[in-house]
């Protein structure tokens, strides 16, 4: 069972991931607000919306962490899985 500290701690390193494969920062700091505000699922919405949005590519350890994160907030397959098409080789 996720607790709320763990997911939030796994969200914070998806936004340094998003940030180190160029997301904005300005939509960084927008999934950054969303978390402290305890609205989990809508900043990891936010950052996979715009990974997508910008066709930013990301690596498997991101993806992962990404489906990790929403299967923990029992979100559908569908929310992230699109983002399959943004991995690059490493």
């Amino acid at each position: 069972m996720w607790g709320r500290k763990s997911l939030s701690s796994l969200l914070k390193e998806i936004i340094i991931q998003a940030e180190q494969v160029g997301l904005p920062q300005k939509d960084l700091q927008i999934a950054t607000e969303y978390i402290e505000y305890n609205e989990f699922g809508v900043a990891l919405e936010h950052v996979i919306d715009q990974l997508f949005e910008f066709d930013i590519k990301i690596n498997q350890v991101m993806y992962d962490s990404i489906a990790l994160s929403a299967q923990a907030m029992k979100m559908d397959e569908n929310t992230y899985s699109f983002l399959k098409s943004l991995i690059g080789s490493d």
